[in-house]
């Protein structure tokens, strides 16, 4: 289900970055017969664009603070959307074209995506979540999770989306948007009285850090509707069978998905 990812060993000296990024919303092109991707893909794709870039420029990155660093780095791809290199790009992933708009063509999306991020450091895990992606860490035959998901019906997230003037009904913001945290999803993030920490919606993410050793055996990185399909130990004993009966992880995880995808409509 998941729009974009990144999957990236050696992006500095024994530093590794994984990420899964799930669009949603945006506006529908009825002129074309049929739709190459999802709705709302747009802002995902953006992201893996520019991530890794931004990420090992951040200032925080440089001087060792990882933590603040990702989430410098979420906040900056708001930041980028919002300006008309961001708006030319968003345009040219929705035409198609990988990102290359022309120079008057600007989109203006209403999509967002939620995001999860791993990073490695040498023997130190950090991860960061905004929305309902997850991670796990299979370690010692148990599963570890490394994220919380971000409802509107938190009661933290619901605070906060009640003193932005929202309402929470059907476990959706406004009866619309069923998560509370995301980059882009600018129309809801549009009043100019509040921070951006305090909008219906955020993209600050919550950041879990771990030390790794020998006992930990993979993580696991997935969109809402891999979770929705199985619990977590059953998604570990799934994945750690078809590994102890000689598949590789990629053939583990494609064996999942085949297992869990719906029959029909």
């Amino acid at each position: 289900m998941e729009d974009a990812h990144i999957a990236k060993f050696n992006i500095d000296t024994d530093t590794h970055i994984f990420g899964v990024f799930d669009g949603h919303g945006g506006k529908q092109n009825r002129n074309r017969l049929f739709i190459k991707m999802k709705l709302g893909h747009e802002v995902a794709k953006f992201v893996t664009h520019h991530f890794i870039e931004e990420l090992l420029k951040n200032s925080s990155y440089k001087s060792g603070d990882y933590s603040k660093a990702l989430t410098e780095t979420f906040l900056r791809m708001d930041e980028l959307l919002r300006t008309s290199e961001g708006r030319r790009e968003l345009a040219g992933i929705q035409s198609g074209n990988g990102g290359r708009g022309s120079d008057n063509a600007e989109a203006d999306s209403f999509a967002g995506c939620t995001s999860v991020v791993a990073l490695m450091v040498k023997d130190k895990l950090y991860v960061a979540n905004s929305g309902d992606s997850r991670c796990i860490l299979a370690t010692k035959g148990d599963v570890v999770a490394l994220t919380e998901d971000h409802k509107p019906d938190n009661k933290e997230e619901k605070d906060r989306i009640e003193k932005a003037g929202g309402e929470v009904y059907e476990g959706r913001i406004n009866g619309r948007l069923n998560l509370s945290r995301a980059i882009g999803d600018f129309d809801y993030k549009g009043n100019d009285q509040l921070g951006l920490h305090e909008q219906l919606v955020i993209p600050h993410p919550e950041i879990q850090t771990r030390a790794l050793s020998s006992e930990d055996e993979f993580l696991i990185l997935g969109c809402d509707g891999i979770w929705e399909c199985l619990p977590a130990k059953q998604i570990y004993e799934f994945v750690n069978t078809k590994v102890k009966n000689g598949k590789n992880l990629r053939e583990a995880i494609e064996a999942l998905l085949d297992y869990i995808v719906a029959g029909d409509t």
